[in-house]
């Protein structure tokens, strides 16, 4: 696993102002450890990358709500609620919407702080 320096203040301010939304807590608790993450299993956005990707694939657009955190390095999503209080990420496929109670869910700290660094632990 891979991780880089902590992401300052303003650069989580930009992201939520350059993309309307409000990141939950605890993505930005991770964010002030480590800008980002490289994983064999997962990659978690940096603020650079959560400008980048959720304005190119239009996340807004079709996940209303949604903030699209990171993936499975193939073809799922990883999402969450655009919310302070959000705790949860969802995996959602490729031809992603919002996401559905059938999708995969896990608490974001209990699986970042897991050995396993692998989000679908949980299926």
């Amino acid at each position: 696993m891979e991780l880089y320096e902590p992401a300052t203040t303003e650069d989580i301010q930009q992201v939520e102002q350059e993309l309307q939304i409000v990141l939950p807590n605890v993505y930005k608790e991770f964010l002030c450890v480590s800008n980002g993450m490289l994983g064999n299993l997962a990659t978690l956005y940096s603020t650079e990358g959560l400008i980048e990707m959720n304005k190119t694939y239009e996340v807004q657009d079709y996940a209303p709500g949604y903030v699209w955190i990171g993936n499975d390095n193939g073809g799922y999503h990883l999402l969450m609620k655009a919310e302070q209080g959000a705790a949860n990420f969802q995996l959602v496929s490729d031809s992603y919407g919002v996401p559905e109670a059938s999708d995969i869910t896990d608490h974001f700290l209990s699986w970042l702080n897991s050995d396993q660094g692998n989000p679908w632990q949980n299926e």
